[in-house]
């Protein structure tokens, strides 16, 4: 009889502390849940931040392409695009570009499969010659109706100046042009194999 109460006391202590545990589980749960529906309602990057020039829709300026050649004879892009367009502006001498090319390229067939209107357009800074020529037969999707070359490097500057970027910006340059002709983004400087999340995010916000 003498060692039932140190018994009972014990027993006691771990009841409370099971019910102390099961006190606190439902605390931390929701906090949890809140924690995560707030990351993935959060965008990563505002199309401000990921654009080094960003126009809101209303104040979006018309696109406007420079003097240009189409790399298909007898093809000509529309003034005014129907659905969105991703405009990248390259050369073969730029390895920056080379290398973001089939990213551009692979980005816009995501963004389509996931049901996003958008076409890939592609302007040279190249002069004519076999480089290119042979860099265009090594990659197809340059040699279509949607590409293009610069006739003039000496028109560059005064374009791009047009958009928000200062003069001598290196490129690559993207340009991302709304339904109708709008330009609502111009971004300097090659994209990442990481930034495809980022890319979606932005043109969905747009």
């Amino acid at each position: 009889m003498d060692r039932l109460p140190p018994v009972t006391r014990l027993f006691c202590m771990l009841l409370l502390s099971a019910g102390f545990a099961c006190h606190e589980e439902p605390n931390t749960l929701p906090a949890r849940q809140r924690a995560e529906v707030v990351t993935q309602g959060r965008p990563e990057v505002s199309g401000a931040q990921w654009c080094d020039a960003y126009f809101a829709s209303e104040k979006a300026p018309a696109l406007s392409l420079p003097p240009s050649v189409p790399m298909a004879p007898g093809t000509s892009l529309p003034a005014k695009p129907s659905t969105w367009v991703w405009l990248n502006l390259w050369a073969t001498w730029c390895k920056p570009c080379v290398r973001e090319m089939p990213l551009v390229v692979a980005f816009g067939d995501h963004l389509r499969s996931e049901g996003m209107g958008i076409e890939n357009w592609f302007l040279s800074l190249d002069q004519p010659g076999s480089e290119l020529q042979q860099f265009i037969r090594q990659h197809v999707e340059l040699a279509g109706a949607n590409s293009m070359r610069l006739k003039s490097p000496d028109d560059l500057d005064t374009w791009i100046q047009r958009y928000g970027l200062k003069a001598g910006t290196a490129i690559p340059i993207n340009v991302i042009v709304a339904p109708g002709g709008g330009v609502r983004c111009v971004r300097a400087g090659a994209i990442a194999e990481g930034d495809y999340a980022r890319v979606r995010w932005v043109l969905k916000q747009m």
